[in-house]
């Protein structure tokens, strides 16, 4: 099998488990821990990363060629569901229970896709210069949740529960500057380790084919 069909492959089966994911998280009342039913499970990261990841895949499938814009998105992507993995495996899951956190829906997008975007990262995009500003280009996720978070806090404020579904701001303001820094940290992190791991600490060469150079 060439590399080419590989990373379709891979990216079909990313597209289907996104789908198949959406559909159990949309649909079903017991899907596990951090979750809640229909539409409203799109307000955590975790969703709206893997949804992200899955579109990336679904283009990638849709599209010929590789295209020097969607190997980027790709990066982007790949780290946004990283740190849903991380902060699931790290802090959640010694709290909550890894039982109930890689459950119905949430098997998917906080274990299975994530791994497989960053295999596919790793093997099939691997040794494409990646820069330093698109490293700063993957924390762009998490700065746009983060605001997002942080409005509809101070919109609806912290005394509703369900408002502050993650419970960053049990600390108050002190708690909630610290936990946004350790989470923009680790997100860098992870996008540097995730730019090592692909090879794109390699000096820039020429793309390899004109495909790639669309943008």
């Amino acid at each position: 099998m060439d590399r080419f069909r590989g990373a379709r492959l891979l990216s079909g089966l990313i597209a289907a488990l996104t789908v198949l994911g959406t559909g159990i998280m949309l649909t079903n009342h017991d899907t596990g821990i951090l979750t809640v039913y229909g539409l409203s499970n799109l307000k955590f990261f975790t969703v709206q990363s893997n949804l992200l990841v899955g579109i990336v895949h679904l283009l990638a499938l849709l599209l010929p060629g590789r295209r020097l814009w969607l190997d980027r998105l790709s990066y982007v992507a790949t780290t946004a569901v990283m740190l849903t993995f991380t902060v699931v495996v790290l802090f959640f899951g010694p709290s909550l229970g890894y039982g109930e956190l890689f459950r119905g829906a949430n098997l998917f997008f906080h274990l299975i896709i994530p791994l497989l975007a960053a295999a596919h990262l790793c093997v099939f995009l691997r040794n494409r210069p990646i820069s330093m500003g698109e490293t700063a280009a993957a924390l762009i996720p998490t700065v746009l949740y983060g605001t997002y978070y942080t409005a509809v806090l101070l919109v609806r404020g912290v005394h509703f529960p369900e408002k502050d579904w993650y419970g960053f701001a049990a600390g108050g303001v002190v708690g909630s500057v610290i936990t946004a820094a350790v989470i923009l940290l680790v997100t860098l992190a992870l996008a540097l380790l995730l730019r090592l791991l692909s090879g794109g600490t390699a000096r820039r060469r020429t793309l390899e084919k004109a495909g790639e150079g669309k943008h």
